[in-house]
């Protein structure tokens, strides 16, 4: 019995690599998940802006309508969004003078329980003829 006291206290530090690892690894993957649920909460932002850009630009054109613009930011949607901008809304607004297009939804989860919303604002003067 003395031998293996001796032997065992000659180690105190036994196994302590294998309790770190069991506390911190699941730590060091759910930081992993956080940055990735970023870089997809920024590209389901930039897929919406690009949207809304295009939806403005088609509605706010010479003698279109705000249902142009509907129909161009959920063709676009559809397009490049769809895997990780979810549930998108598009909502436009012509006046005399100007349009606004705003797109909304929320972002693909990668870490579970986390829904980030993402939206998009674009105002752009309407096109208009004017004689020289």
């Amino acid at each position: 019995m003395r031998a293996r006291w001796r032997h065992v206290s000659a180690r105190p530090d036994a196994g302590a690599a294998t309790a770190e690892l069991v506390i911190t690894m699941p730590l060091l993957l759910l930081i992993v998940m956080f940055v990735i649920q970023a870089g997809v909460w920024m590209h389901a932002g930039h897929i919406a802006q690009a949207a809304a850009t295009r939806a403005a630009s088609t509605a706010a054109a010479y003698q279109s309508s705000a249902g142009a613009g509907q129909d161009a930011g959920s063709e676009t949607l559809a397009a490049i969004g769809s895997g990780v901008l979810k549930n998108p809304s598009v909502s436009v607004t012509r006046t005399a003078t100007e349009v606004r297009v705003r797109i909304s939804g929320t972002a693909a989860t990668v870490v579970p329980g986390v829904h980030w919303r993402v939206g998009a604002d674009v105002v752009r003067p309407v096109e208009s003829w004017s004689e020289p």
